[in-house]
């Protein structure tokens, strides 16, 4: 098999690094759906899959605009990949591959399932985290998993650190299942057990504050938990105010008046 039929659903970086390397070894999807919040323009976190798709002529639908493609036409369909999706991909969808739907998820499967894996590692003072490699299964973030790779978190990491770890170390792993695949190697799975893992919902930690009764070191795991430029830094409450905890490289000087002498 020189070329695999397959559907790419995702975004962020780890996404756009691994559509991009499928094209260039000029195997291009079906169809591409990229995340919700894909404008088709660049940002300062990730690169647009969708500008990605448009430049190399790749058609773009939207899931429910596929699950109805799926329903009334044949395809043969290998795989699915969802790398880097926010979106939660319905049986139906799922049901058309012959092998499933790939996925990676930031954390060493079944803890921490659920969004926002790395900030809840961090603030719970794990020393390791991890990618998990896996099919998904017909519960969120579960399903065979095909392989894990730990990933240490050292006492000055944060959410960002650990966050652009996972992605460099998914998308080798990415590549490696990819050639496994397209060879039609046999996968030896991973033996998990999911029936006592719960599914954590879009929450952040504390849902977002810092608590000041927690002990200074809770307080610092905290804050390094919640690190992840450019999205919302940690906040605390005083009153009725709320204030943010900013790198200083993000302050704009001349907005500051200086103290008085």
């Amino acid at each position: 098999m020189n070329k695999l039929n397959y559907i790419f659903i995702g975004g962020k970086q780890l996404g756009y690094y691994c559509l991009n390397y499928l094209i260039k070894k000029k195997n291009k999807p079906i169809y591409l759906v990229p995340n919700l919040d894909d404008t088709g323009k660049d940002n300062v976190f990730n690169k647009s899959l969708k500008k990605l798709g448009i430049k190399n002529k790749i058609k773009i639908v939207s899931l429910k605009k596929l699950s109805k493609l799926l329903n009334n036409k044949n395809f043969n369909i290998d795989v699915i990949f969802s790398i880097g999706s926010s979106q939660i991909l319905p049986l139906n969808i799922l049901d058309k591959s012959k092998l499933g739907a790939l996925n990676i998820h930031p954390s060493l499967l079944p803890k921490y399932r659920g969004r926002y894996s790395i900030p809840h590692a961090i603030f719970n003072g794990e020393r390791y985290t991890g990618i998990s490699t896996h099919w998904i299964g017909k519960k969120i973030d579960t399903g065979k998993v095909i392989s894990q790779i730990k990933i240490k978190i050292h006492d000055h990491d944060t959410a960002e650190t650990i966050y652009k770890k996972f992605t460099l170390v998914s998308f080798n792993e990415f590549k490696k299942i990819y050639l496994k695949i397209l060879k039609k190697e046999k996968f030896k799975y991973k033996n998990i057990n999911f029936s006592s893992s719960k599914y954590r919902k879009k929450e952040l930690p504390n849902k977002g504050t810092i608590n000041w009764r927690w002990k200074g070191k809770k307080i610092l795991k905290y804050i390094r938990s919640m690190l992840h430029e450019p999205f919302t830094p940690p906040q605390f409450d005083i009153g009725s105010k709320t204030y943010y905890i900013v790198n200083k490289s993000y302050l704009n000087k001349k907005k500051f008046l200086k103290s008085p002498k």
